[in-house]
């Protein structure tokens, strides 16, 4: 995998992208992404006419990048991007693609999908996709080849692992970060979570419910991980729970929010919400770890 191949990836994945998204097509969205960026891709598609118009605009925004830089390792089987998204307004972004090991379509459905370069770039599938909440990015480090420095997700840095970073994280909703979160060094990310927990009660109506987060299984679990110069690790990792919503008087239901009545509308007493994400974390080789970057999409609702 070389820059310009890395480059010709990310072009494509523009040019699908913004097609899928204007069409709200996920079949077609699914030549480019995959995982949890294709999960939340989809949600968002399932609740377009539920959401405000504000949000709904953004799915006629192009899907575009600019100033790049390819962060790619040995082994060709997945590589980093930092770059600029162009709009609604400029966003640094972390983006990691990853070779779809069982695609298996003739080069002629490949260019179903606007694959303008052959079979070699419809392989590759964005896995994730974050905006960089809290900065900076910590650079990244360089073997003696000039490839990216790869590290596993059970590599130690500091007090924690890569796979540490989900359980730690889900702290901030479950507790507040009274448990493992305070292992994470405070910013506005791991403020967001806290803020959340601390008024999850404080706009809900007469029938006197009760919120819970609860940590759960991602229905996709991929984690990537970068050394970075300073001997740390840059990690995008998975995110999972669980939004109970239950009354606490008898003789009162629960009426759905606009996008969770997409996937169930009835009036009950107990409203369980999905939500799916990734995390961008930087470990560093001393010291508490920092949430980077936190993004969830609610994905069903029972």
């Amino acid at each position: 995998m070389t820059a310009v191949q890395a480059r010709r990836i990310l072009d494509h994945y523009e040019r699908v992208a913004t097609r899928a998204d204007r069409k709200r097509d996920a079949a077609l969205l699914a030549h480019v992404a995959a995982g949890n960026v294709l999960e939340r891709a989809t949600a968002g598609y399932e609740q377009y006419d539920a959401l405000p118009r504000t949000e709904r605009a953004a799915f006629a925004r192009p899907t575009s990048f600019r100033k790049p830089d390819f962060h790619i390792p040995a082994g060709g089987h997945w590589f980093m991007v930092t770059a600029t998204r162009t709009s609604p307004e400029p966003q640094n972004t972390v983006l990691v693609f990853a070779r779809n090991g069982t695609d298996k379509r003739p080069e002629s459905a490949a260019g179903e999908a606007g694959d303008s370069s052959g079979s070699a770039v419809a392989a590759w599938r964005l896995h994730a996709a974050l905006p960089l909440q809290d900065g900076p990015l910590p650079r990244i480090a360089r073997a003696r080849s000039g490839l990216a420095a790869e590290a596993g997700i059970l590599t130690r840095s500091g007090p924690l692992r890569p796979h540490d970073v989900p359980e730690t994280y889900e702290d901030l909703w479950r507790t507040g970060g009274t448990g493992e979160a305070a292992a994470l060094a405070p910013n506005a990310v791991t403020e967001e979570a806290r803020r959340t927990y601390r008024h999850r009660d404080d706009e809900l109506g007469p029938e006197r419910a009760r919120r819970r987060f609860l940590p759960s299984r991602p229905s996709h679990s991929e984690s990537y991980a970068l050394r970075t110069a300073g001997g740390g690790v840059l990690a995008v990792v998975p995110l999972a729970h669980e939004q109970r919503l239950r009354v606490t008087e008898p003789g009162y239901q629960i009426t759905p929010s606009d996008e969770e009545a997409v996937y169930d509308a009835t009036p009950r007493d107990c409203v369980v919400s999905t939500f799916h994400g990734q995390a961008l974390a930087h470990l560093p080789q001393h010291g508490r770890a920092t949430v980077l970057s936190a993004k969830y999409a609610l994905v069903d609702s029972r």
